[in-house]
């Protein structure tokens, strides 16, 4: 049953545009919500797989958005079981730097979201010299939308996917995964493997870069 599942999976990720990233993020010194100071992205520890959560945006209103988009597409994946030392999820709100007397609140608002959801030393907020230059550099765009990077274990983008989490996006990212880490667990709550019914629409993951 697990490898009929890989199986679909995989062609389901054959009709999927995917986007290959090409571009490598840059290093960025900072603190994750636990308070520890954090090497982005050199310091992610997946084994195979480090899976991003990447909000980048320099409005608080579409930051916000993106967060709680961000924050679904977390819960929606590991209620498939995906997460483990293989993979690992990071959760990195990222923006153009604010004056350095705000940047702690800023961190302390945006912290509080992730609480019961995310590990808070798998998160924090990248505080950028320039948002669009961090995005380009790495092969991705800026657009205001959720994003969701498949990086090495080096921290190195592979593939981006964009948008909310619906269930052909959900299904076009586990397929991803999949092909990358097979050994990894992924099944629906109940225990039964879960296999999707319909291909994945041509638009789930749109190009980055």
């Amino acid at each position: 049953m697990r490898l009929f599942l890989l199986l679909v999976l995989s062609l389901f990720q054959l009709t999927t545009t995917a986007a290959e990233v090409v571009g490598e993020f840059e290093e960025v010194k900072m603190k994750t919500f636990d308070g520890e100071k954090f090497k982005f992205p050199s310091a992610m520890q997946g084994k195979t797989i480090n899976l991003m959560f990447l909000g980048m945006s320099d409005s608080q209103e579409n930051g916000e958005w993106q967060q709680e988009r961000l924050i679904e597409w977390h819960e929606a994946l590991s209620a498939r079981l995906v997460f483990d030392d293989a993979v690992m999820p990071y959760h990195f709100p990222a923006m153009s730097s604010p004056p350095f007397f705000v940047k702690g609140m800023i961190a302390r608002a945006m912290g509080e979201e992730y609480e019961n959801t995310v590990p808070m030393d798998q998160a924090g907020v990248l505080y950028l010299d320039d948002l669009e230059e961090f995005a380009t550099a790495a092969g991705l765009v800026a657009d205001g939308q959720p994003t969701i990077v498949i990086a090495d274990p080096a921290g190195k983008p592979l593939q981006a996917f964009k948008g909310e989490a619906t269930e052909e996006n959900v299904a076009a990212v586990l397929a991803a995964v999949a092909a990358i880490a097979p050994d990894s667990v992924i099944q629906a709550p109940g225990g039964e493997a879960e296999v999707a019914e319909e291909p994945v629409a041509e638009d789930a993951a749109e190009q980055a870069g």
